[in-house]
């Protein structure tokens, strides 16, 4: 089963005389082609730049990229033809100031700048193998509106162009990558790279350029294949004889020259090793995902490989070239609209905010005049109530207008209170003045029935103050109800009052152990306990096998 496409992979474009437009999706990390596509687009390209129908390019980009299933906003990495590509040694002390204006100078005494005016899009790198002396530096050029417009086709199919890098250096990359060219970082080799316009030497030191010296020259398919090779034989030989090293790879882009023939016709002292990049190739450089034919992708350029695995590669390339940067000027910034926070102001994407902003608003709007509406509600709620109350209030006073406070007298109310609650108060008085020293009440109980409990410790007291109440008022129901010990055991003895008793009041409290008596008196009868006795104990309990006192 194939690997699964991505959405948030990057794409790479490539853009090359012999390729037209091609578009990759590469998985990095296990070197896998997941998709490709290549659409046919004729263009010029000569040794002084490229001259294409943007028209038709944006047509056929915006097409490859839909059939790869690229969603708008996906990321682009783009490869364009080399026009200029050199490396060059100025001085340690040079600012970056006057390393630009030096690279200036020379691109523009260039034969490309001087038979097609204009000016230059490029990109510089410090080379890591630069010396106390000297800066190595490679840079690339080509011409600003070319670059821009492209840009610019791009922005409008709505993709996220990320870099714009050129065919040396992507070429490198994916040999690098796929496993093709593995040298160790102080090996010295040579590069030589054959194209439709030029023979482009390369020295290097492990991943690193140390010099580029490139060779015009004039090869088509009308002159035969004798002339075209020896072209390149002628141009290509004098240079290398005077480039030693460990090593020669040999790659050609063009479908003019198969680096395999000429390869076998160089004349080169060390080791020569070949890659075709171009209808000669016989296998694909990456692995390939389910549904991808070998016949389909052994032609797919190292070019587009190189621009498909940008941005994983960056950590890696030792010239992260890059023509799409600052130095493209105002013109393209202009016309790119500003990014706040990743969001692209655009006069769409205003609109749409805009729209989506207006409609927050207005949710807004009803929540704030739903929560307002609630709280009047609430409001009106309460005034009603307040109201009510008023009228009540109103209602009242003026039932009662004719009330008024002279009218009441105090001599009169008490005197009604006294007579109405004589009996009461009579009560009160005598329990609060007649109570005989040693007896004390335990509960007192006043109102339509009287109901006295207490103690004392002897019942002398006791019979006193049950005469003093009875004497109050002779015909009432009130009674000694209950009297009887409190054992110190926590038992008790009771003793009948309804007759005459003869009784020793200290014999009857030691005999019994008892602390004191306790008694009962009331107008209700004491209710009667389902064993027959009376509250206060079993008369089996009674301790010394008493009986009760009758």
């Amino acid at each position: 089963m194939g690997l699964e496409l991505s959405k948030k992979m990057l794409y790479g474009v490539s853009l090359a005389p012999d390729k037209g437009i091609e578009v990759v999706q590469i998985d990095y990390a296990t070197r896998t082609l997941l998709n490709y596509v290549n659409k046919p687009f004729v263009f010029d390209s000569k040794m002084q730049g490229m001259s294409l129908d943007l028209d038709i390019f944006k047509e056929t980009l915006y097409d490859a990229l839909v059939d790869i299933g690229a969603p708008q906003g996906s990321e682009i990495v783009l490869n364009l033809p080399s026009t200029i590509f050199k490396i060059k040694d100025w001085p340690a002390s040079m600012d970056q100031v006057q390393i630009i204006n030096n690279i200036e100078d020379e691109i523009a005494e260039t034969p490309q700048f001087q038979n097609e005016p204009g000016e230059a899009s490029y990109s510089y790198c410090v080379l890591p193998n630069s010396t106390l002396q000297f800066n190595k530096i490679a840079y690339v050029a080509m011409h600003k509106s070319l670059v821009m417009e492209i840009a610019v086709q791009i922005r409008d199919l709505k993709y996220k162009l990320l870099a714009i890098d050129t065919s040396v250096n992507s070429t490198l990359n994916a040999l690098i990558y796929s496993g093709r060219i593995e040298v160790a970082p102080e090996t010295s080799w040579v590069m030589l790279i054959v194209d439709s316009n030029y023979c482009r030497i390369i020295p290097m030191q492990g991943r690193c350029y140390v010099d580029c010296m490139e060779e015009r020259i004039n090869i088509g398919k009308v002159l035969g294949d004798d002339e075209n090779y020896a072209t390149v034989l002628n141009a290509a030989n004098p240079v290398l004889r005077n480039t030693p090293s460990s090593l020669l790879y040999v790659v050609s882009k063009t479908d003019i020259i198969s680096a395999k023939l000429l390869a076998d016709k160089l004349q080169y002292k060390s080791q020569i090793v070949h890659q075709e990049d171009n209808i000669f190739n016989k296998e694909p450089l990456l692995n390939l995902n389910a549904g991808l034919t070998e016949e389909t992708c052994k032609n797919v350029s190292l070019d587009v490989i190189g621009a498909g695995i940008r941005k994983d590669y960056g950590k890696n390339s030792l010239a992260p070239l890059n023509m799409f940067n600052g130095l493209l000027g105002d013109v393209y910034t202009s016309q790119v609209p500003p990014v706040i926070k990743g969001i692209e102001l655009s006069m769409e994407n205003m609109l749409k905010y805009g729209i989506a902003a207006a409609i927050s608003l207005l949710a807004i709007a009803f929540g704030i005049t739903y929560l307002v509406d609630k709280a009047n509600a609430g409001k009106e709620a309460k005034i009603r109530e307040f109201d009510t109350s008023i009228q009540e209030i109103n209602k009242f006073l003026e039932e009662n207008k004719d009330i008024s406070a002279k009218k009441f007298s105090e001599t009169e109310e008490i005197r009604d209170g006294l007579i109405s609650n004589k009996n009461l108060y009579s009560y009160y008085t005598i329990v609060g003045t007649e109570i005989p020293k040693k007896l004390w009440l335990t509960s007192l109980n006043i109102g339509e029935h009287v109901d006295i409990e207490g103690q004392a410790d002897n019942l002398e007291s006791v019979y006193g103050f049950f005469r003093n109440i009875k004497d109050y008022d002779p015909n009432s129901a009130i009674k000694l109800q209950r009297l009887g010990l409190a054992g110190k055991s926590g038992s008790k003895a009771f003793v009948e009052v309804e007759g005459e008793s003869n009784y020793d009041t200290e014999s009857i409290l030691t005999t019994l152990n008892a602390d004191c008596y306790e008694f009962r008196i009331s107008d209700v009868a004491e209710p009667v306990k389902k064993n027959g006795d009376k509250d206060g104990g079993d008369k089996n309990n009674l301790p010394n096998n008493l009986e009760p006192i009758e």
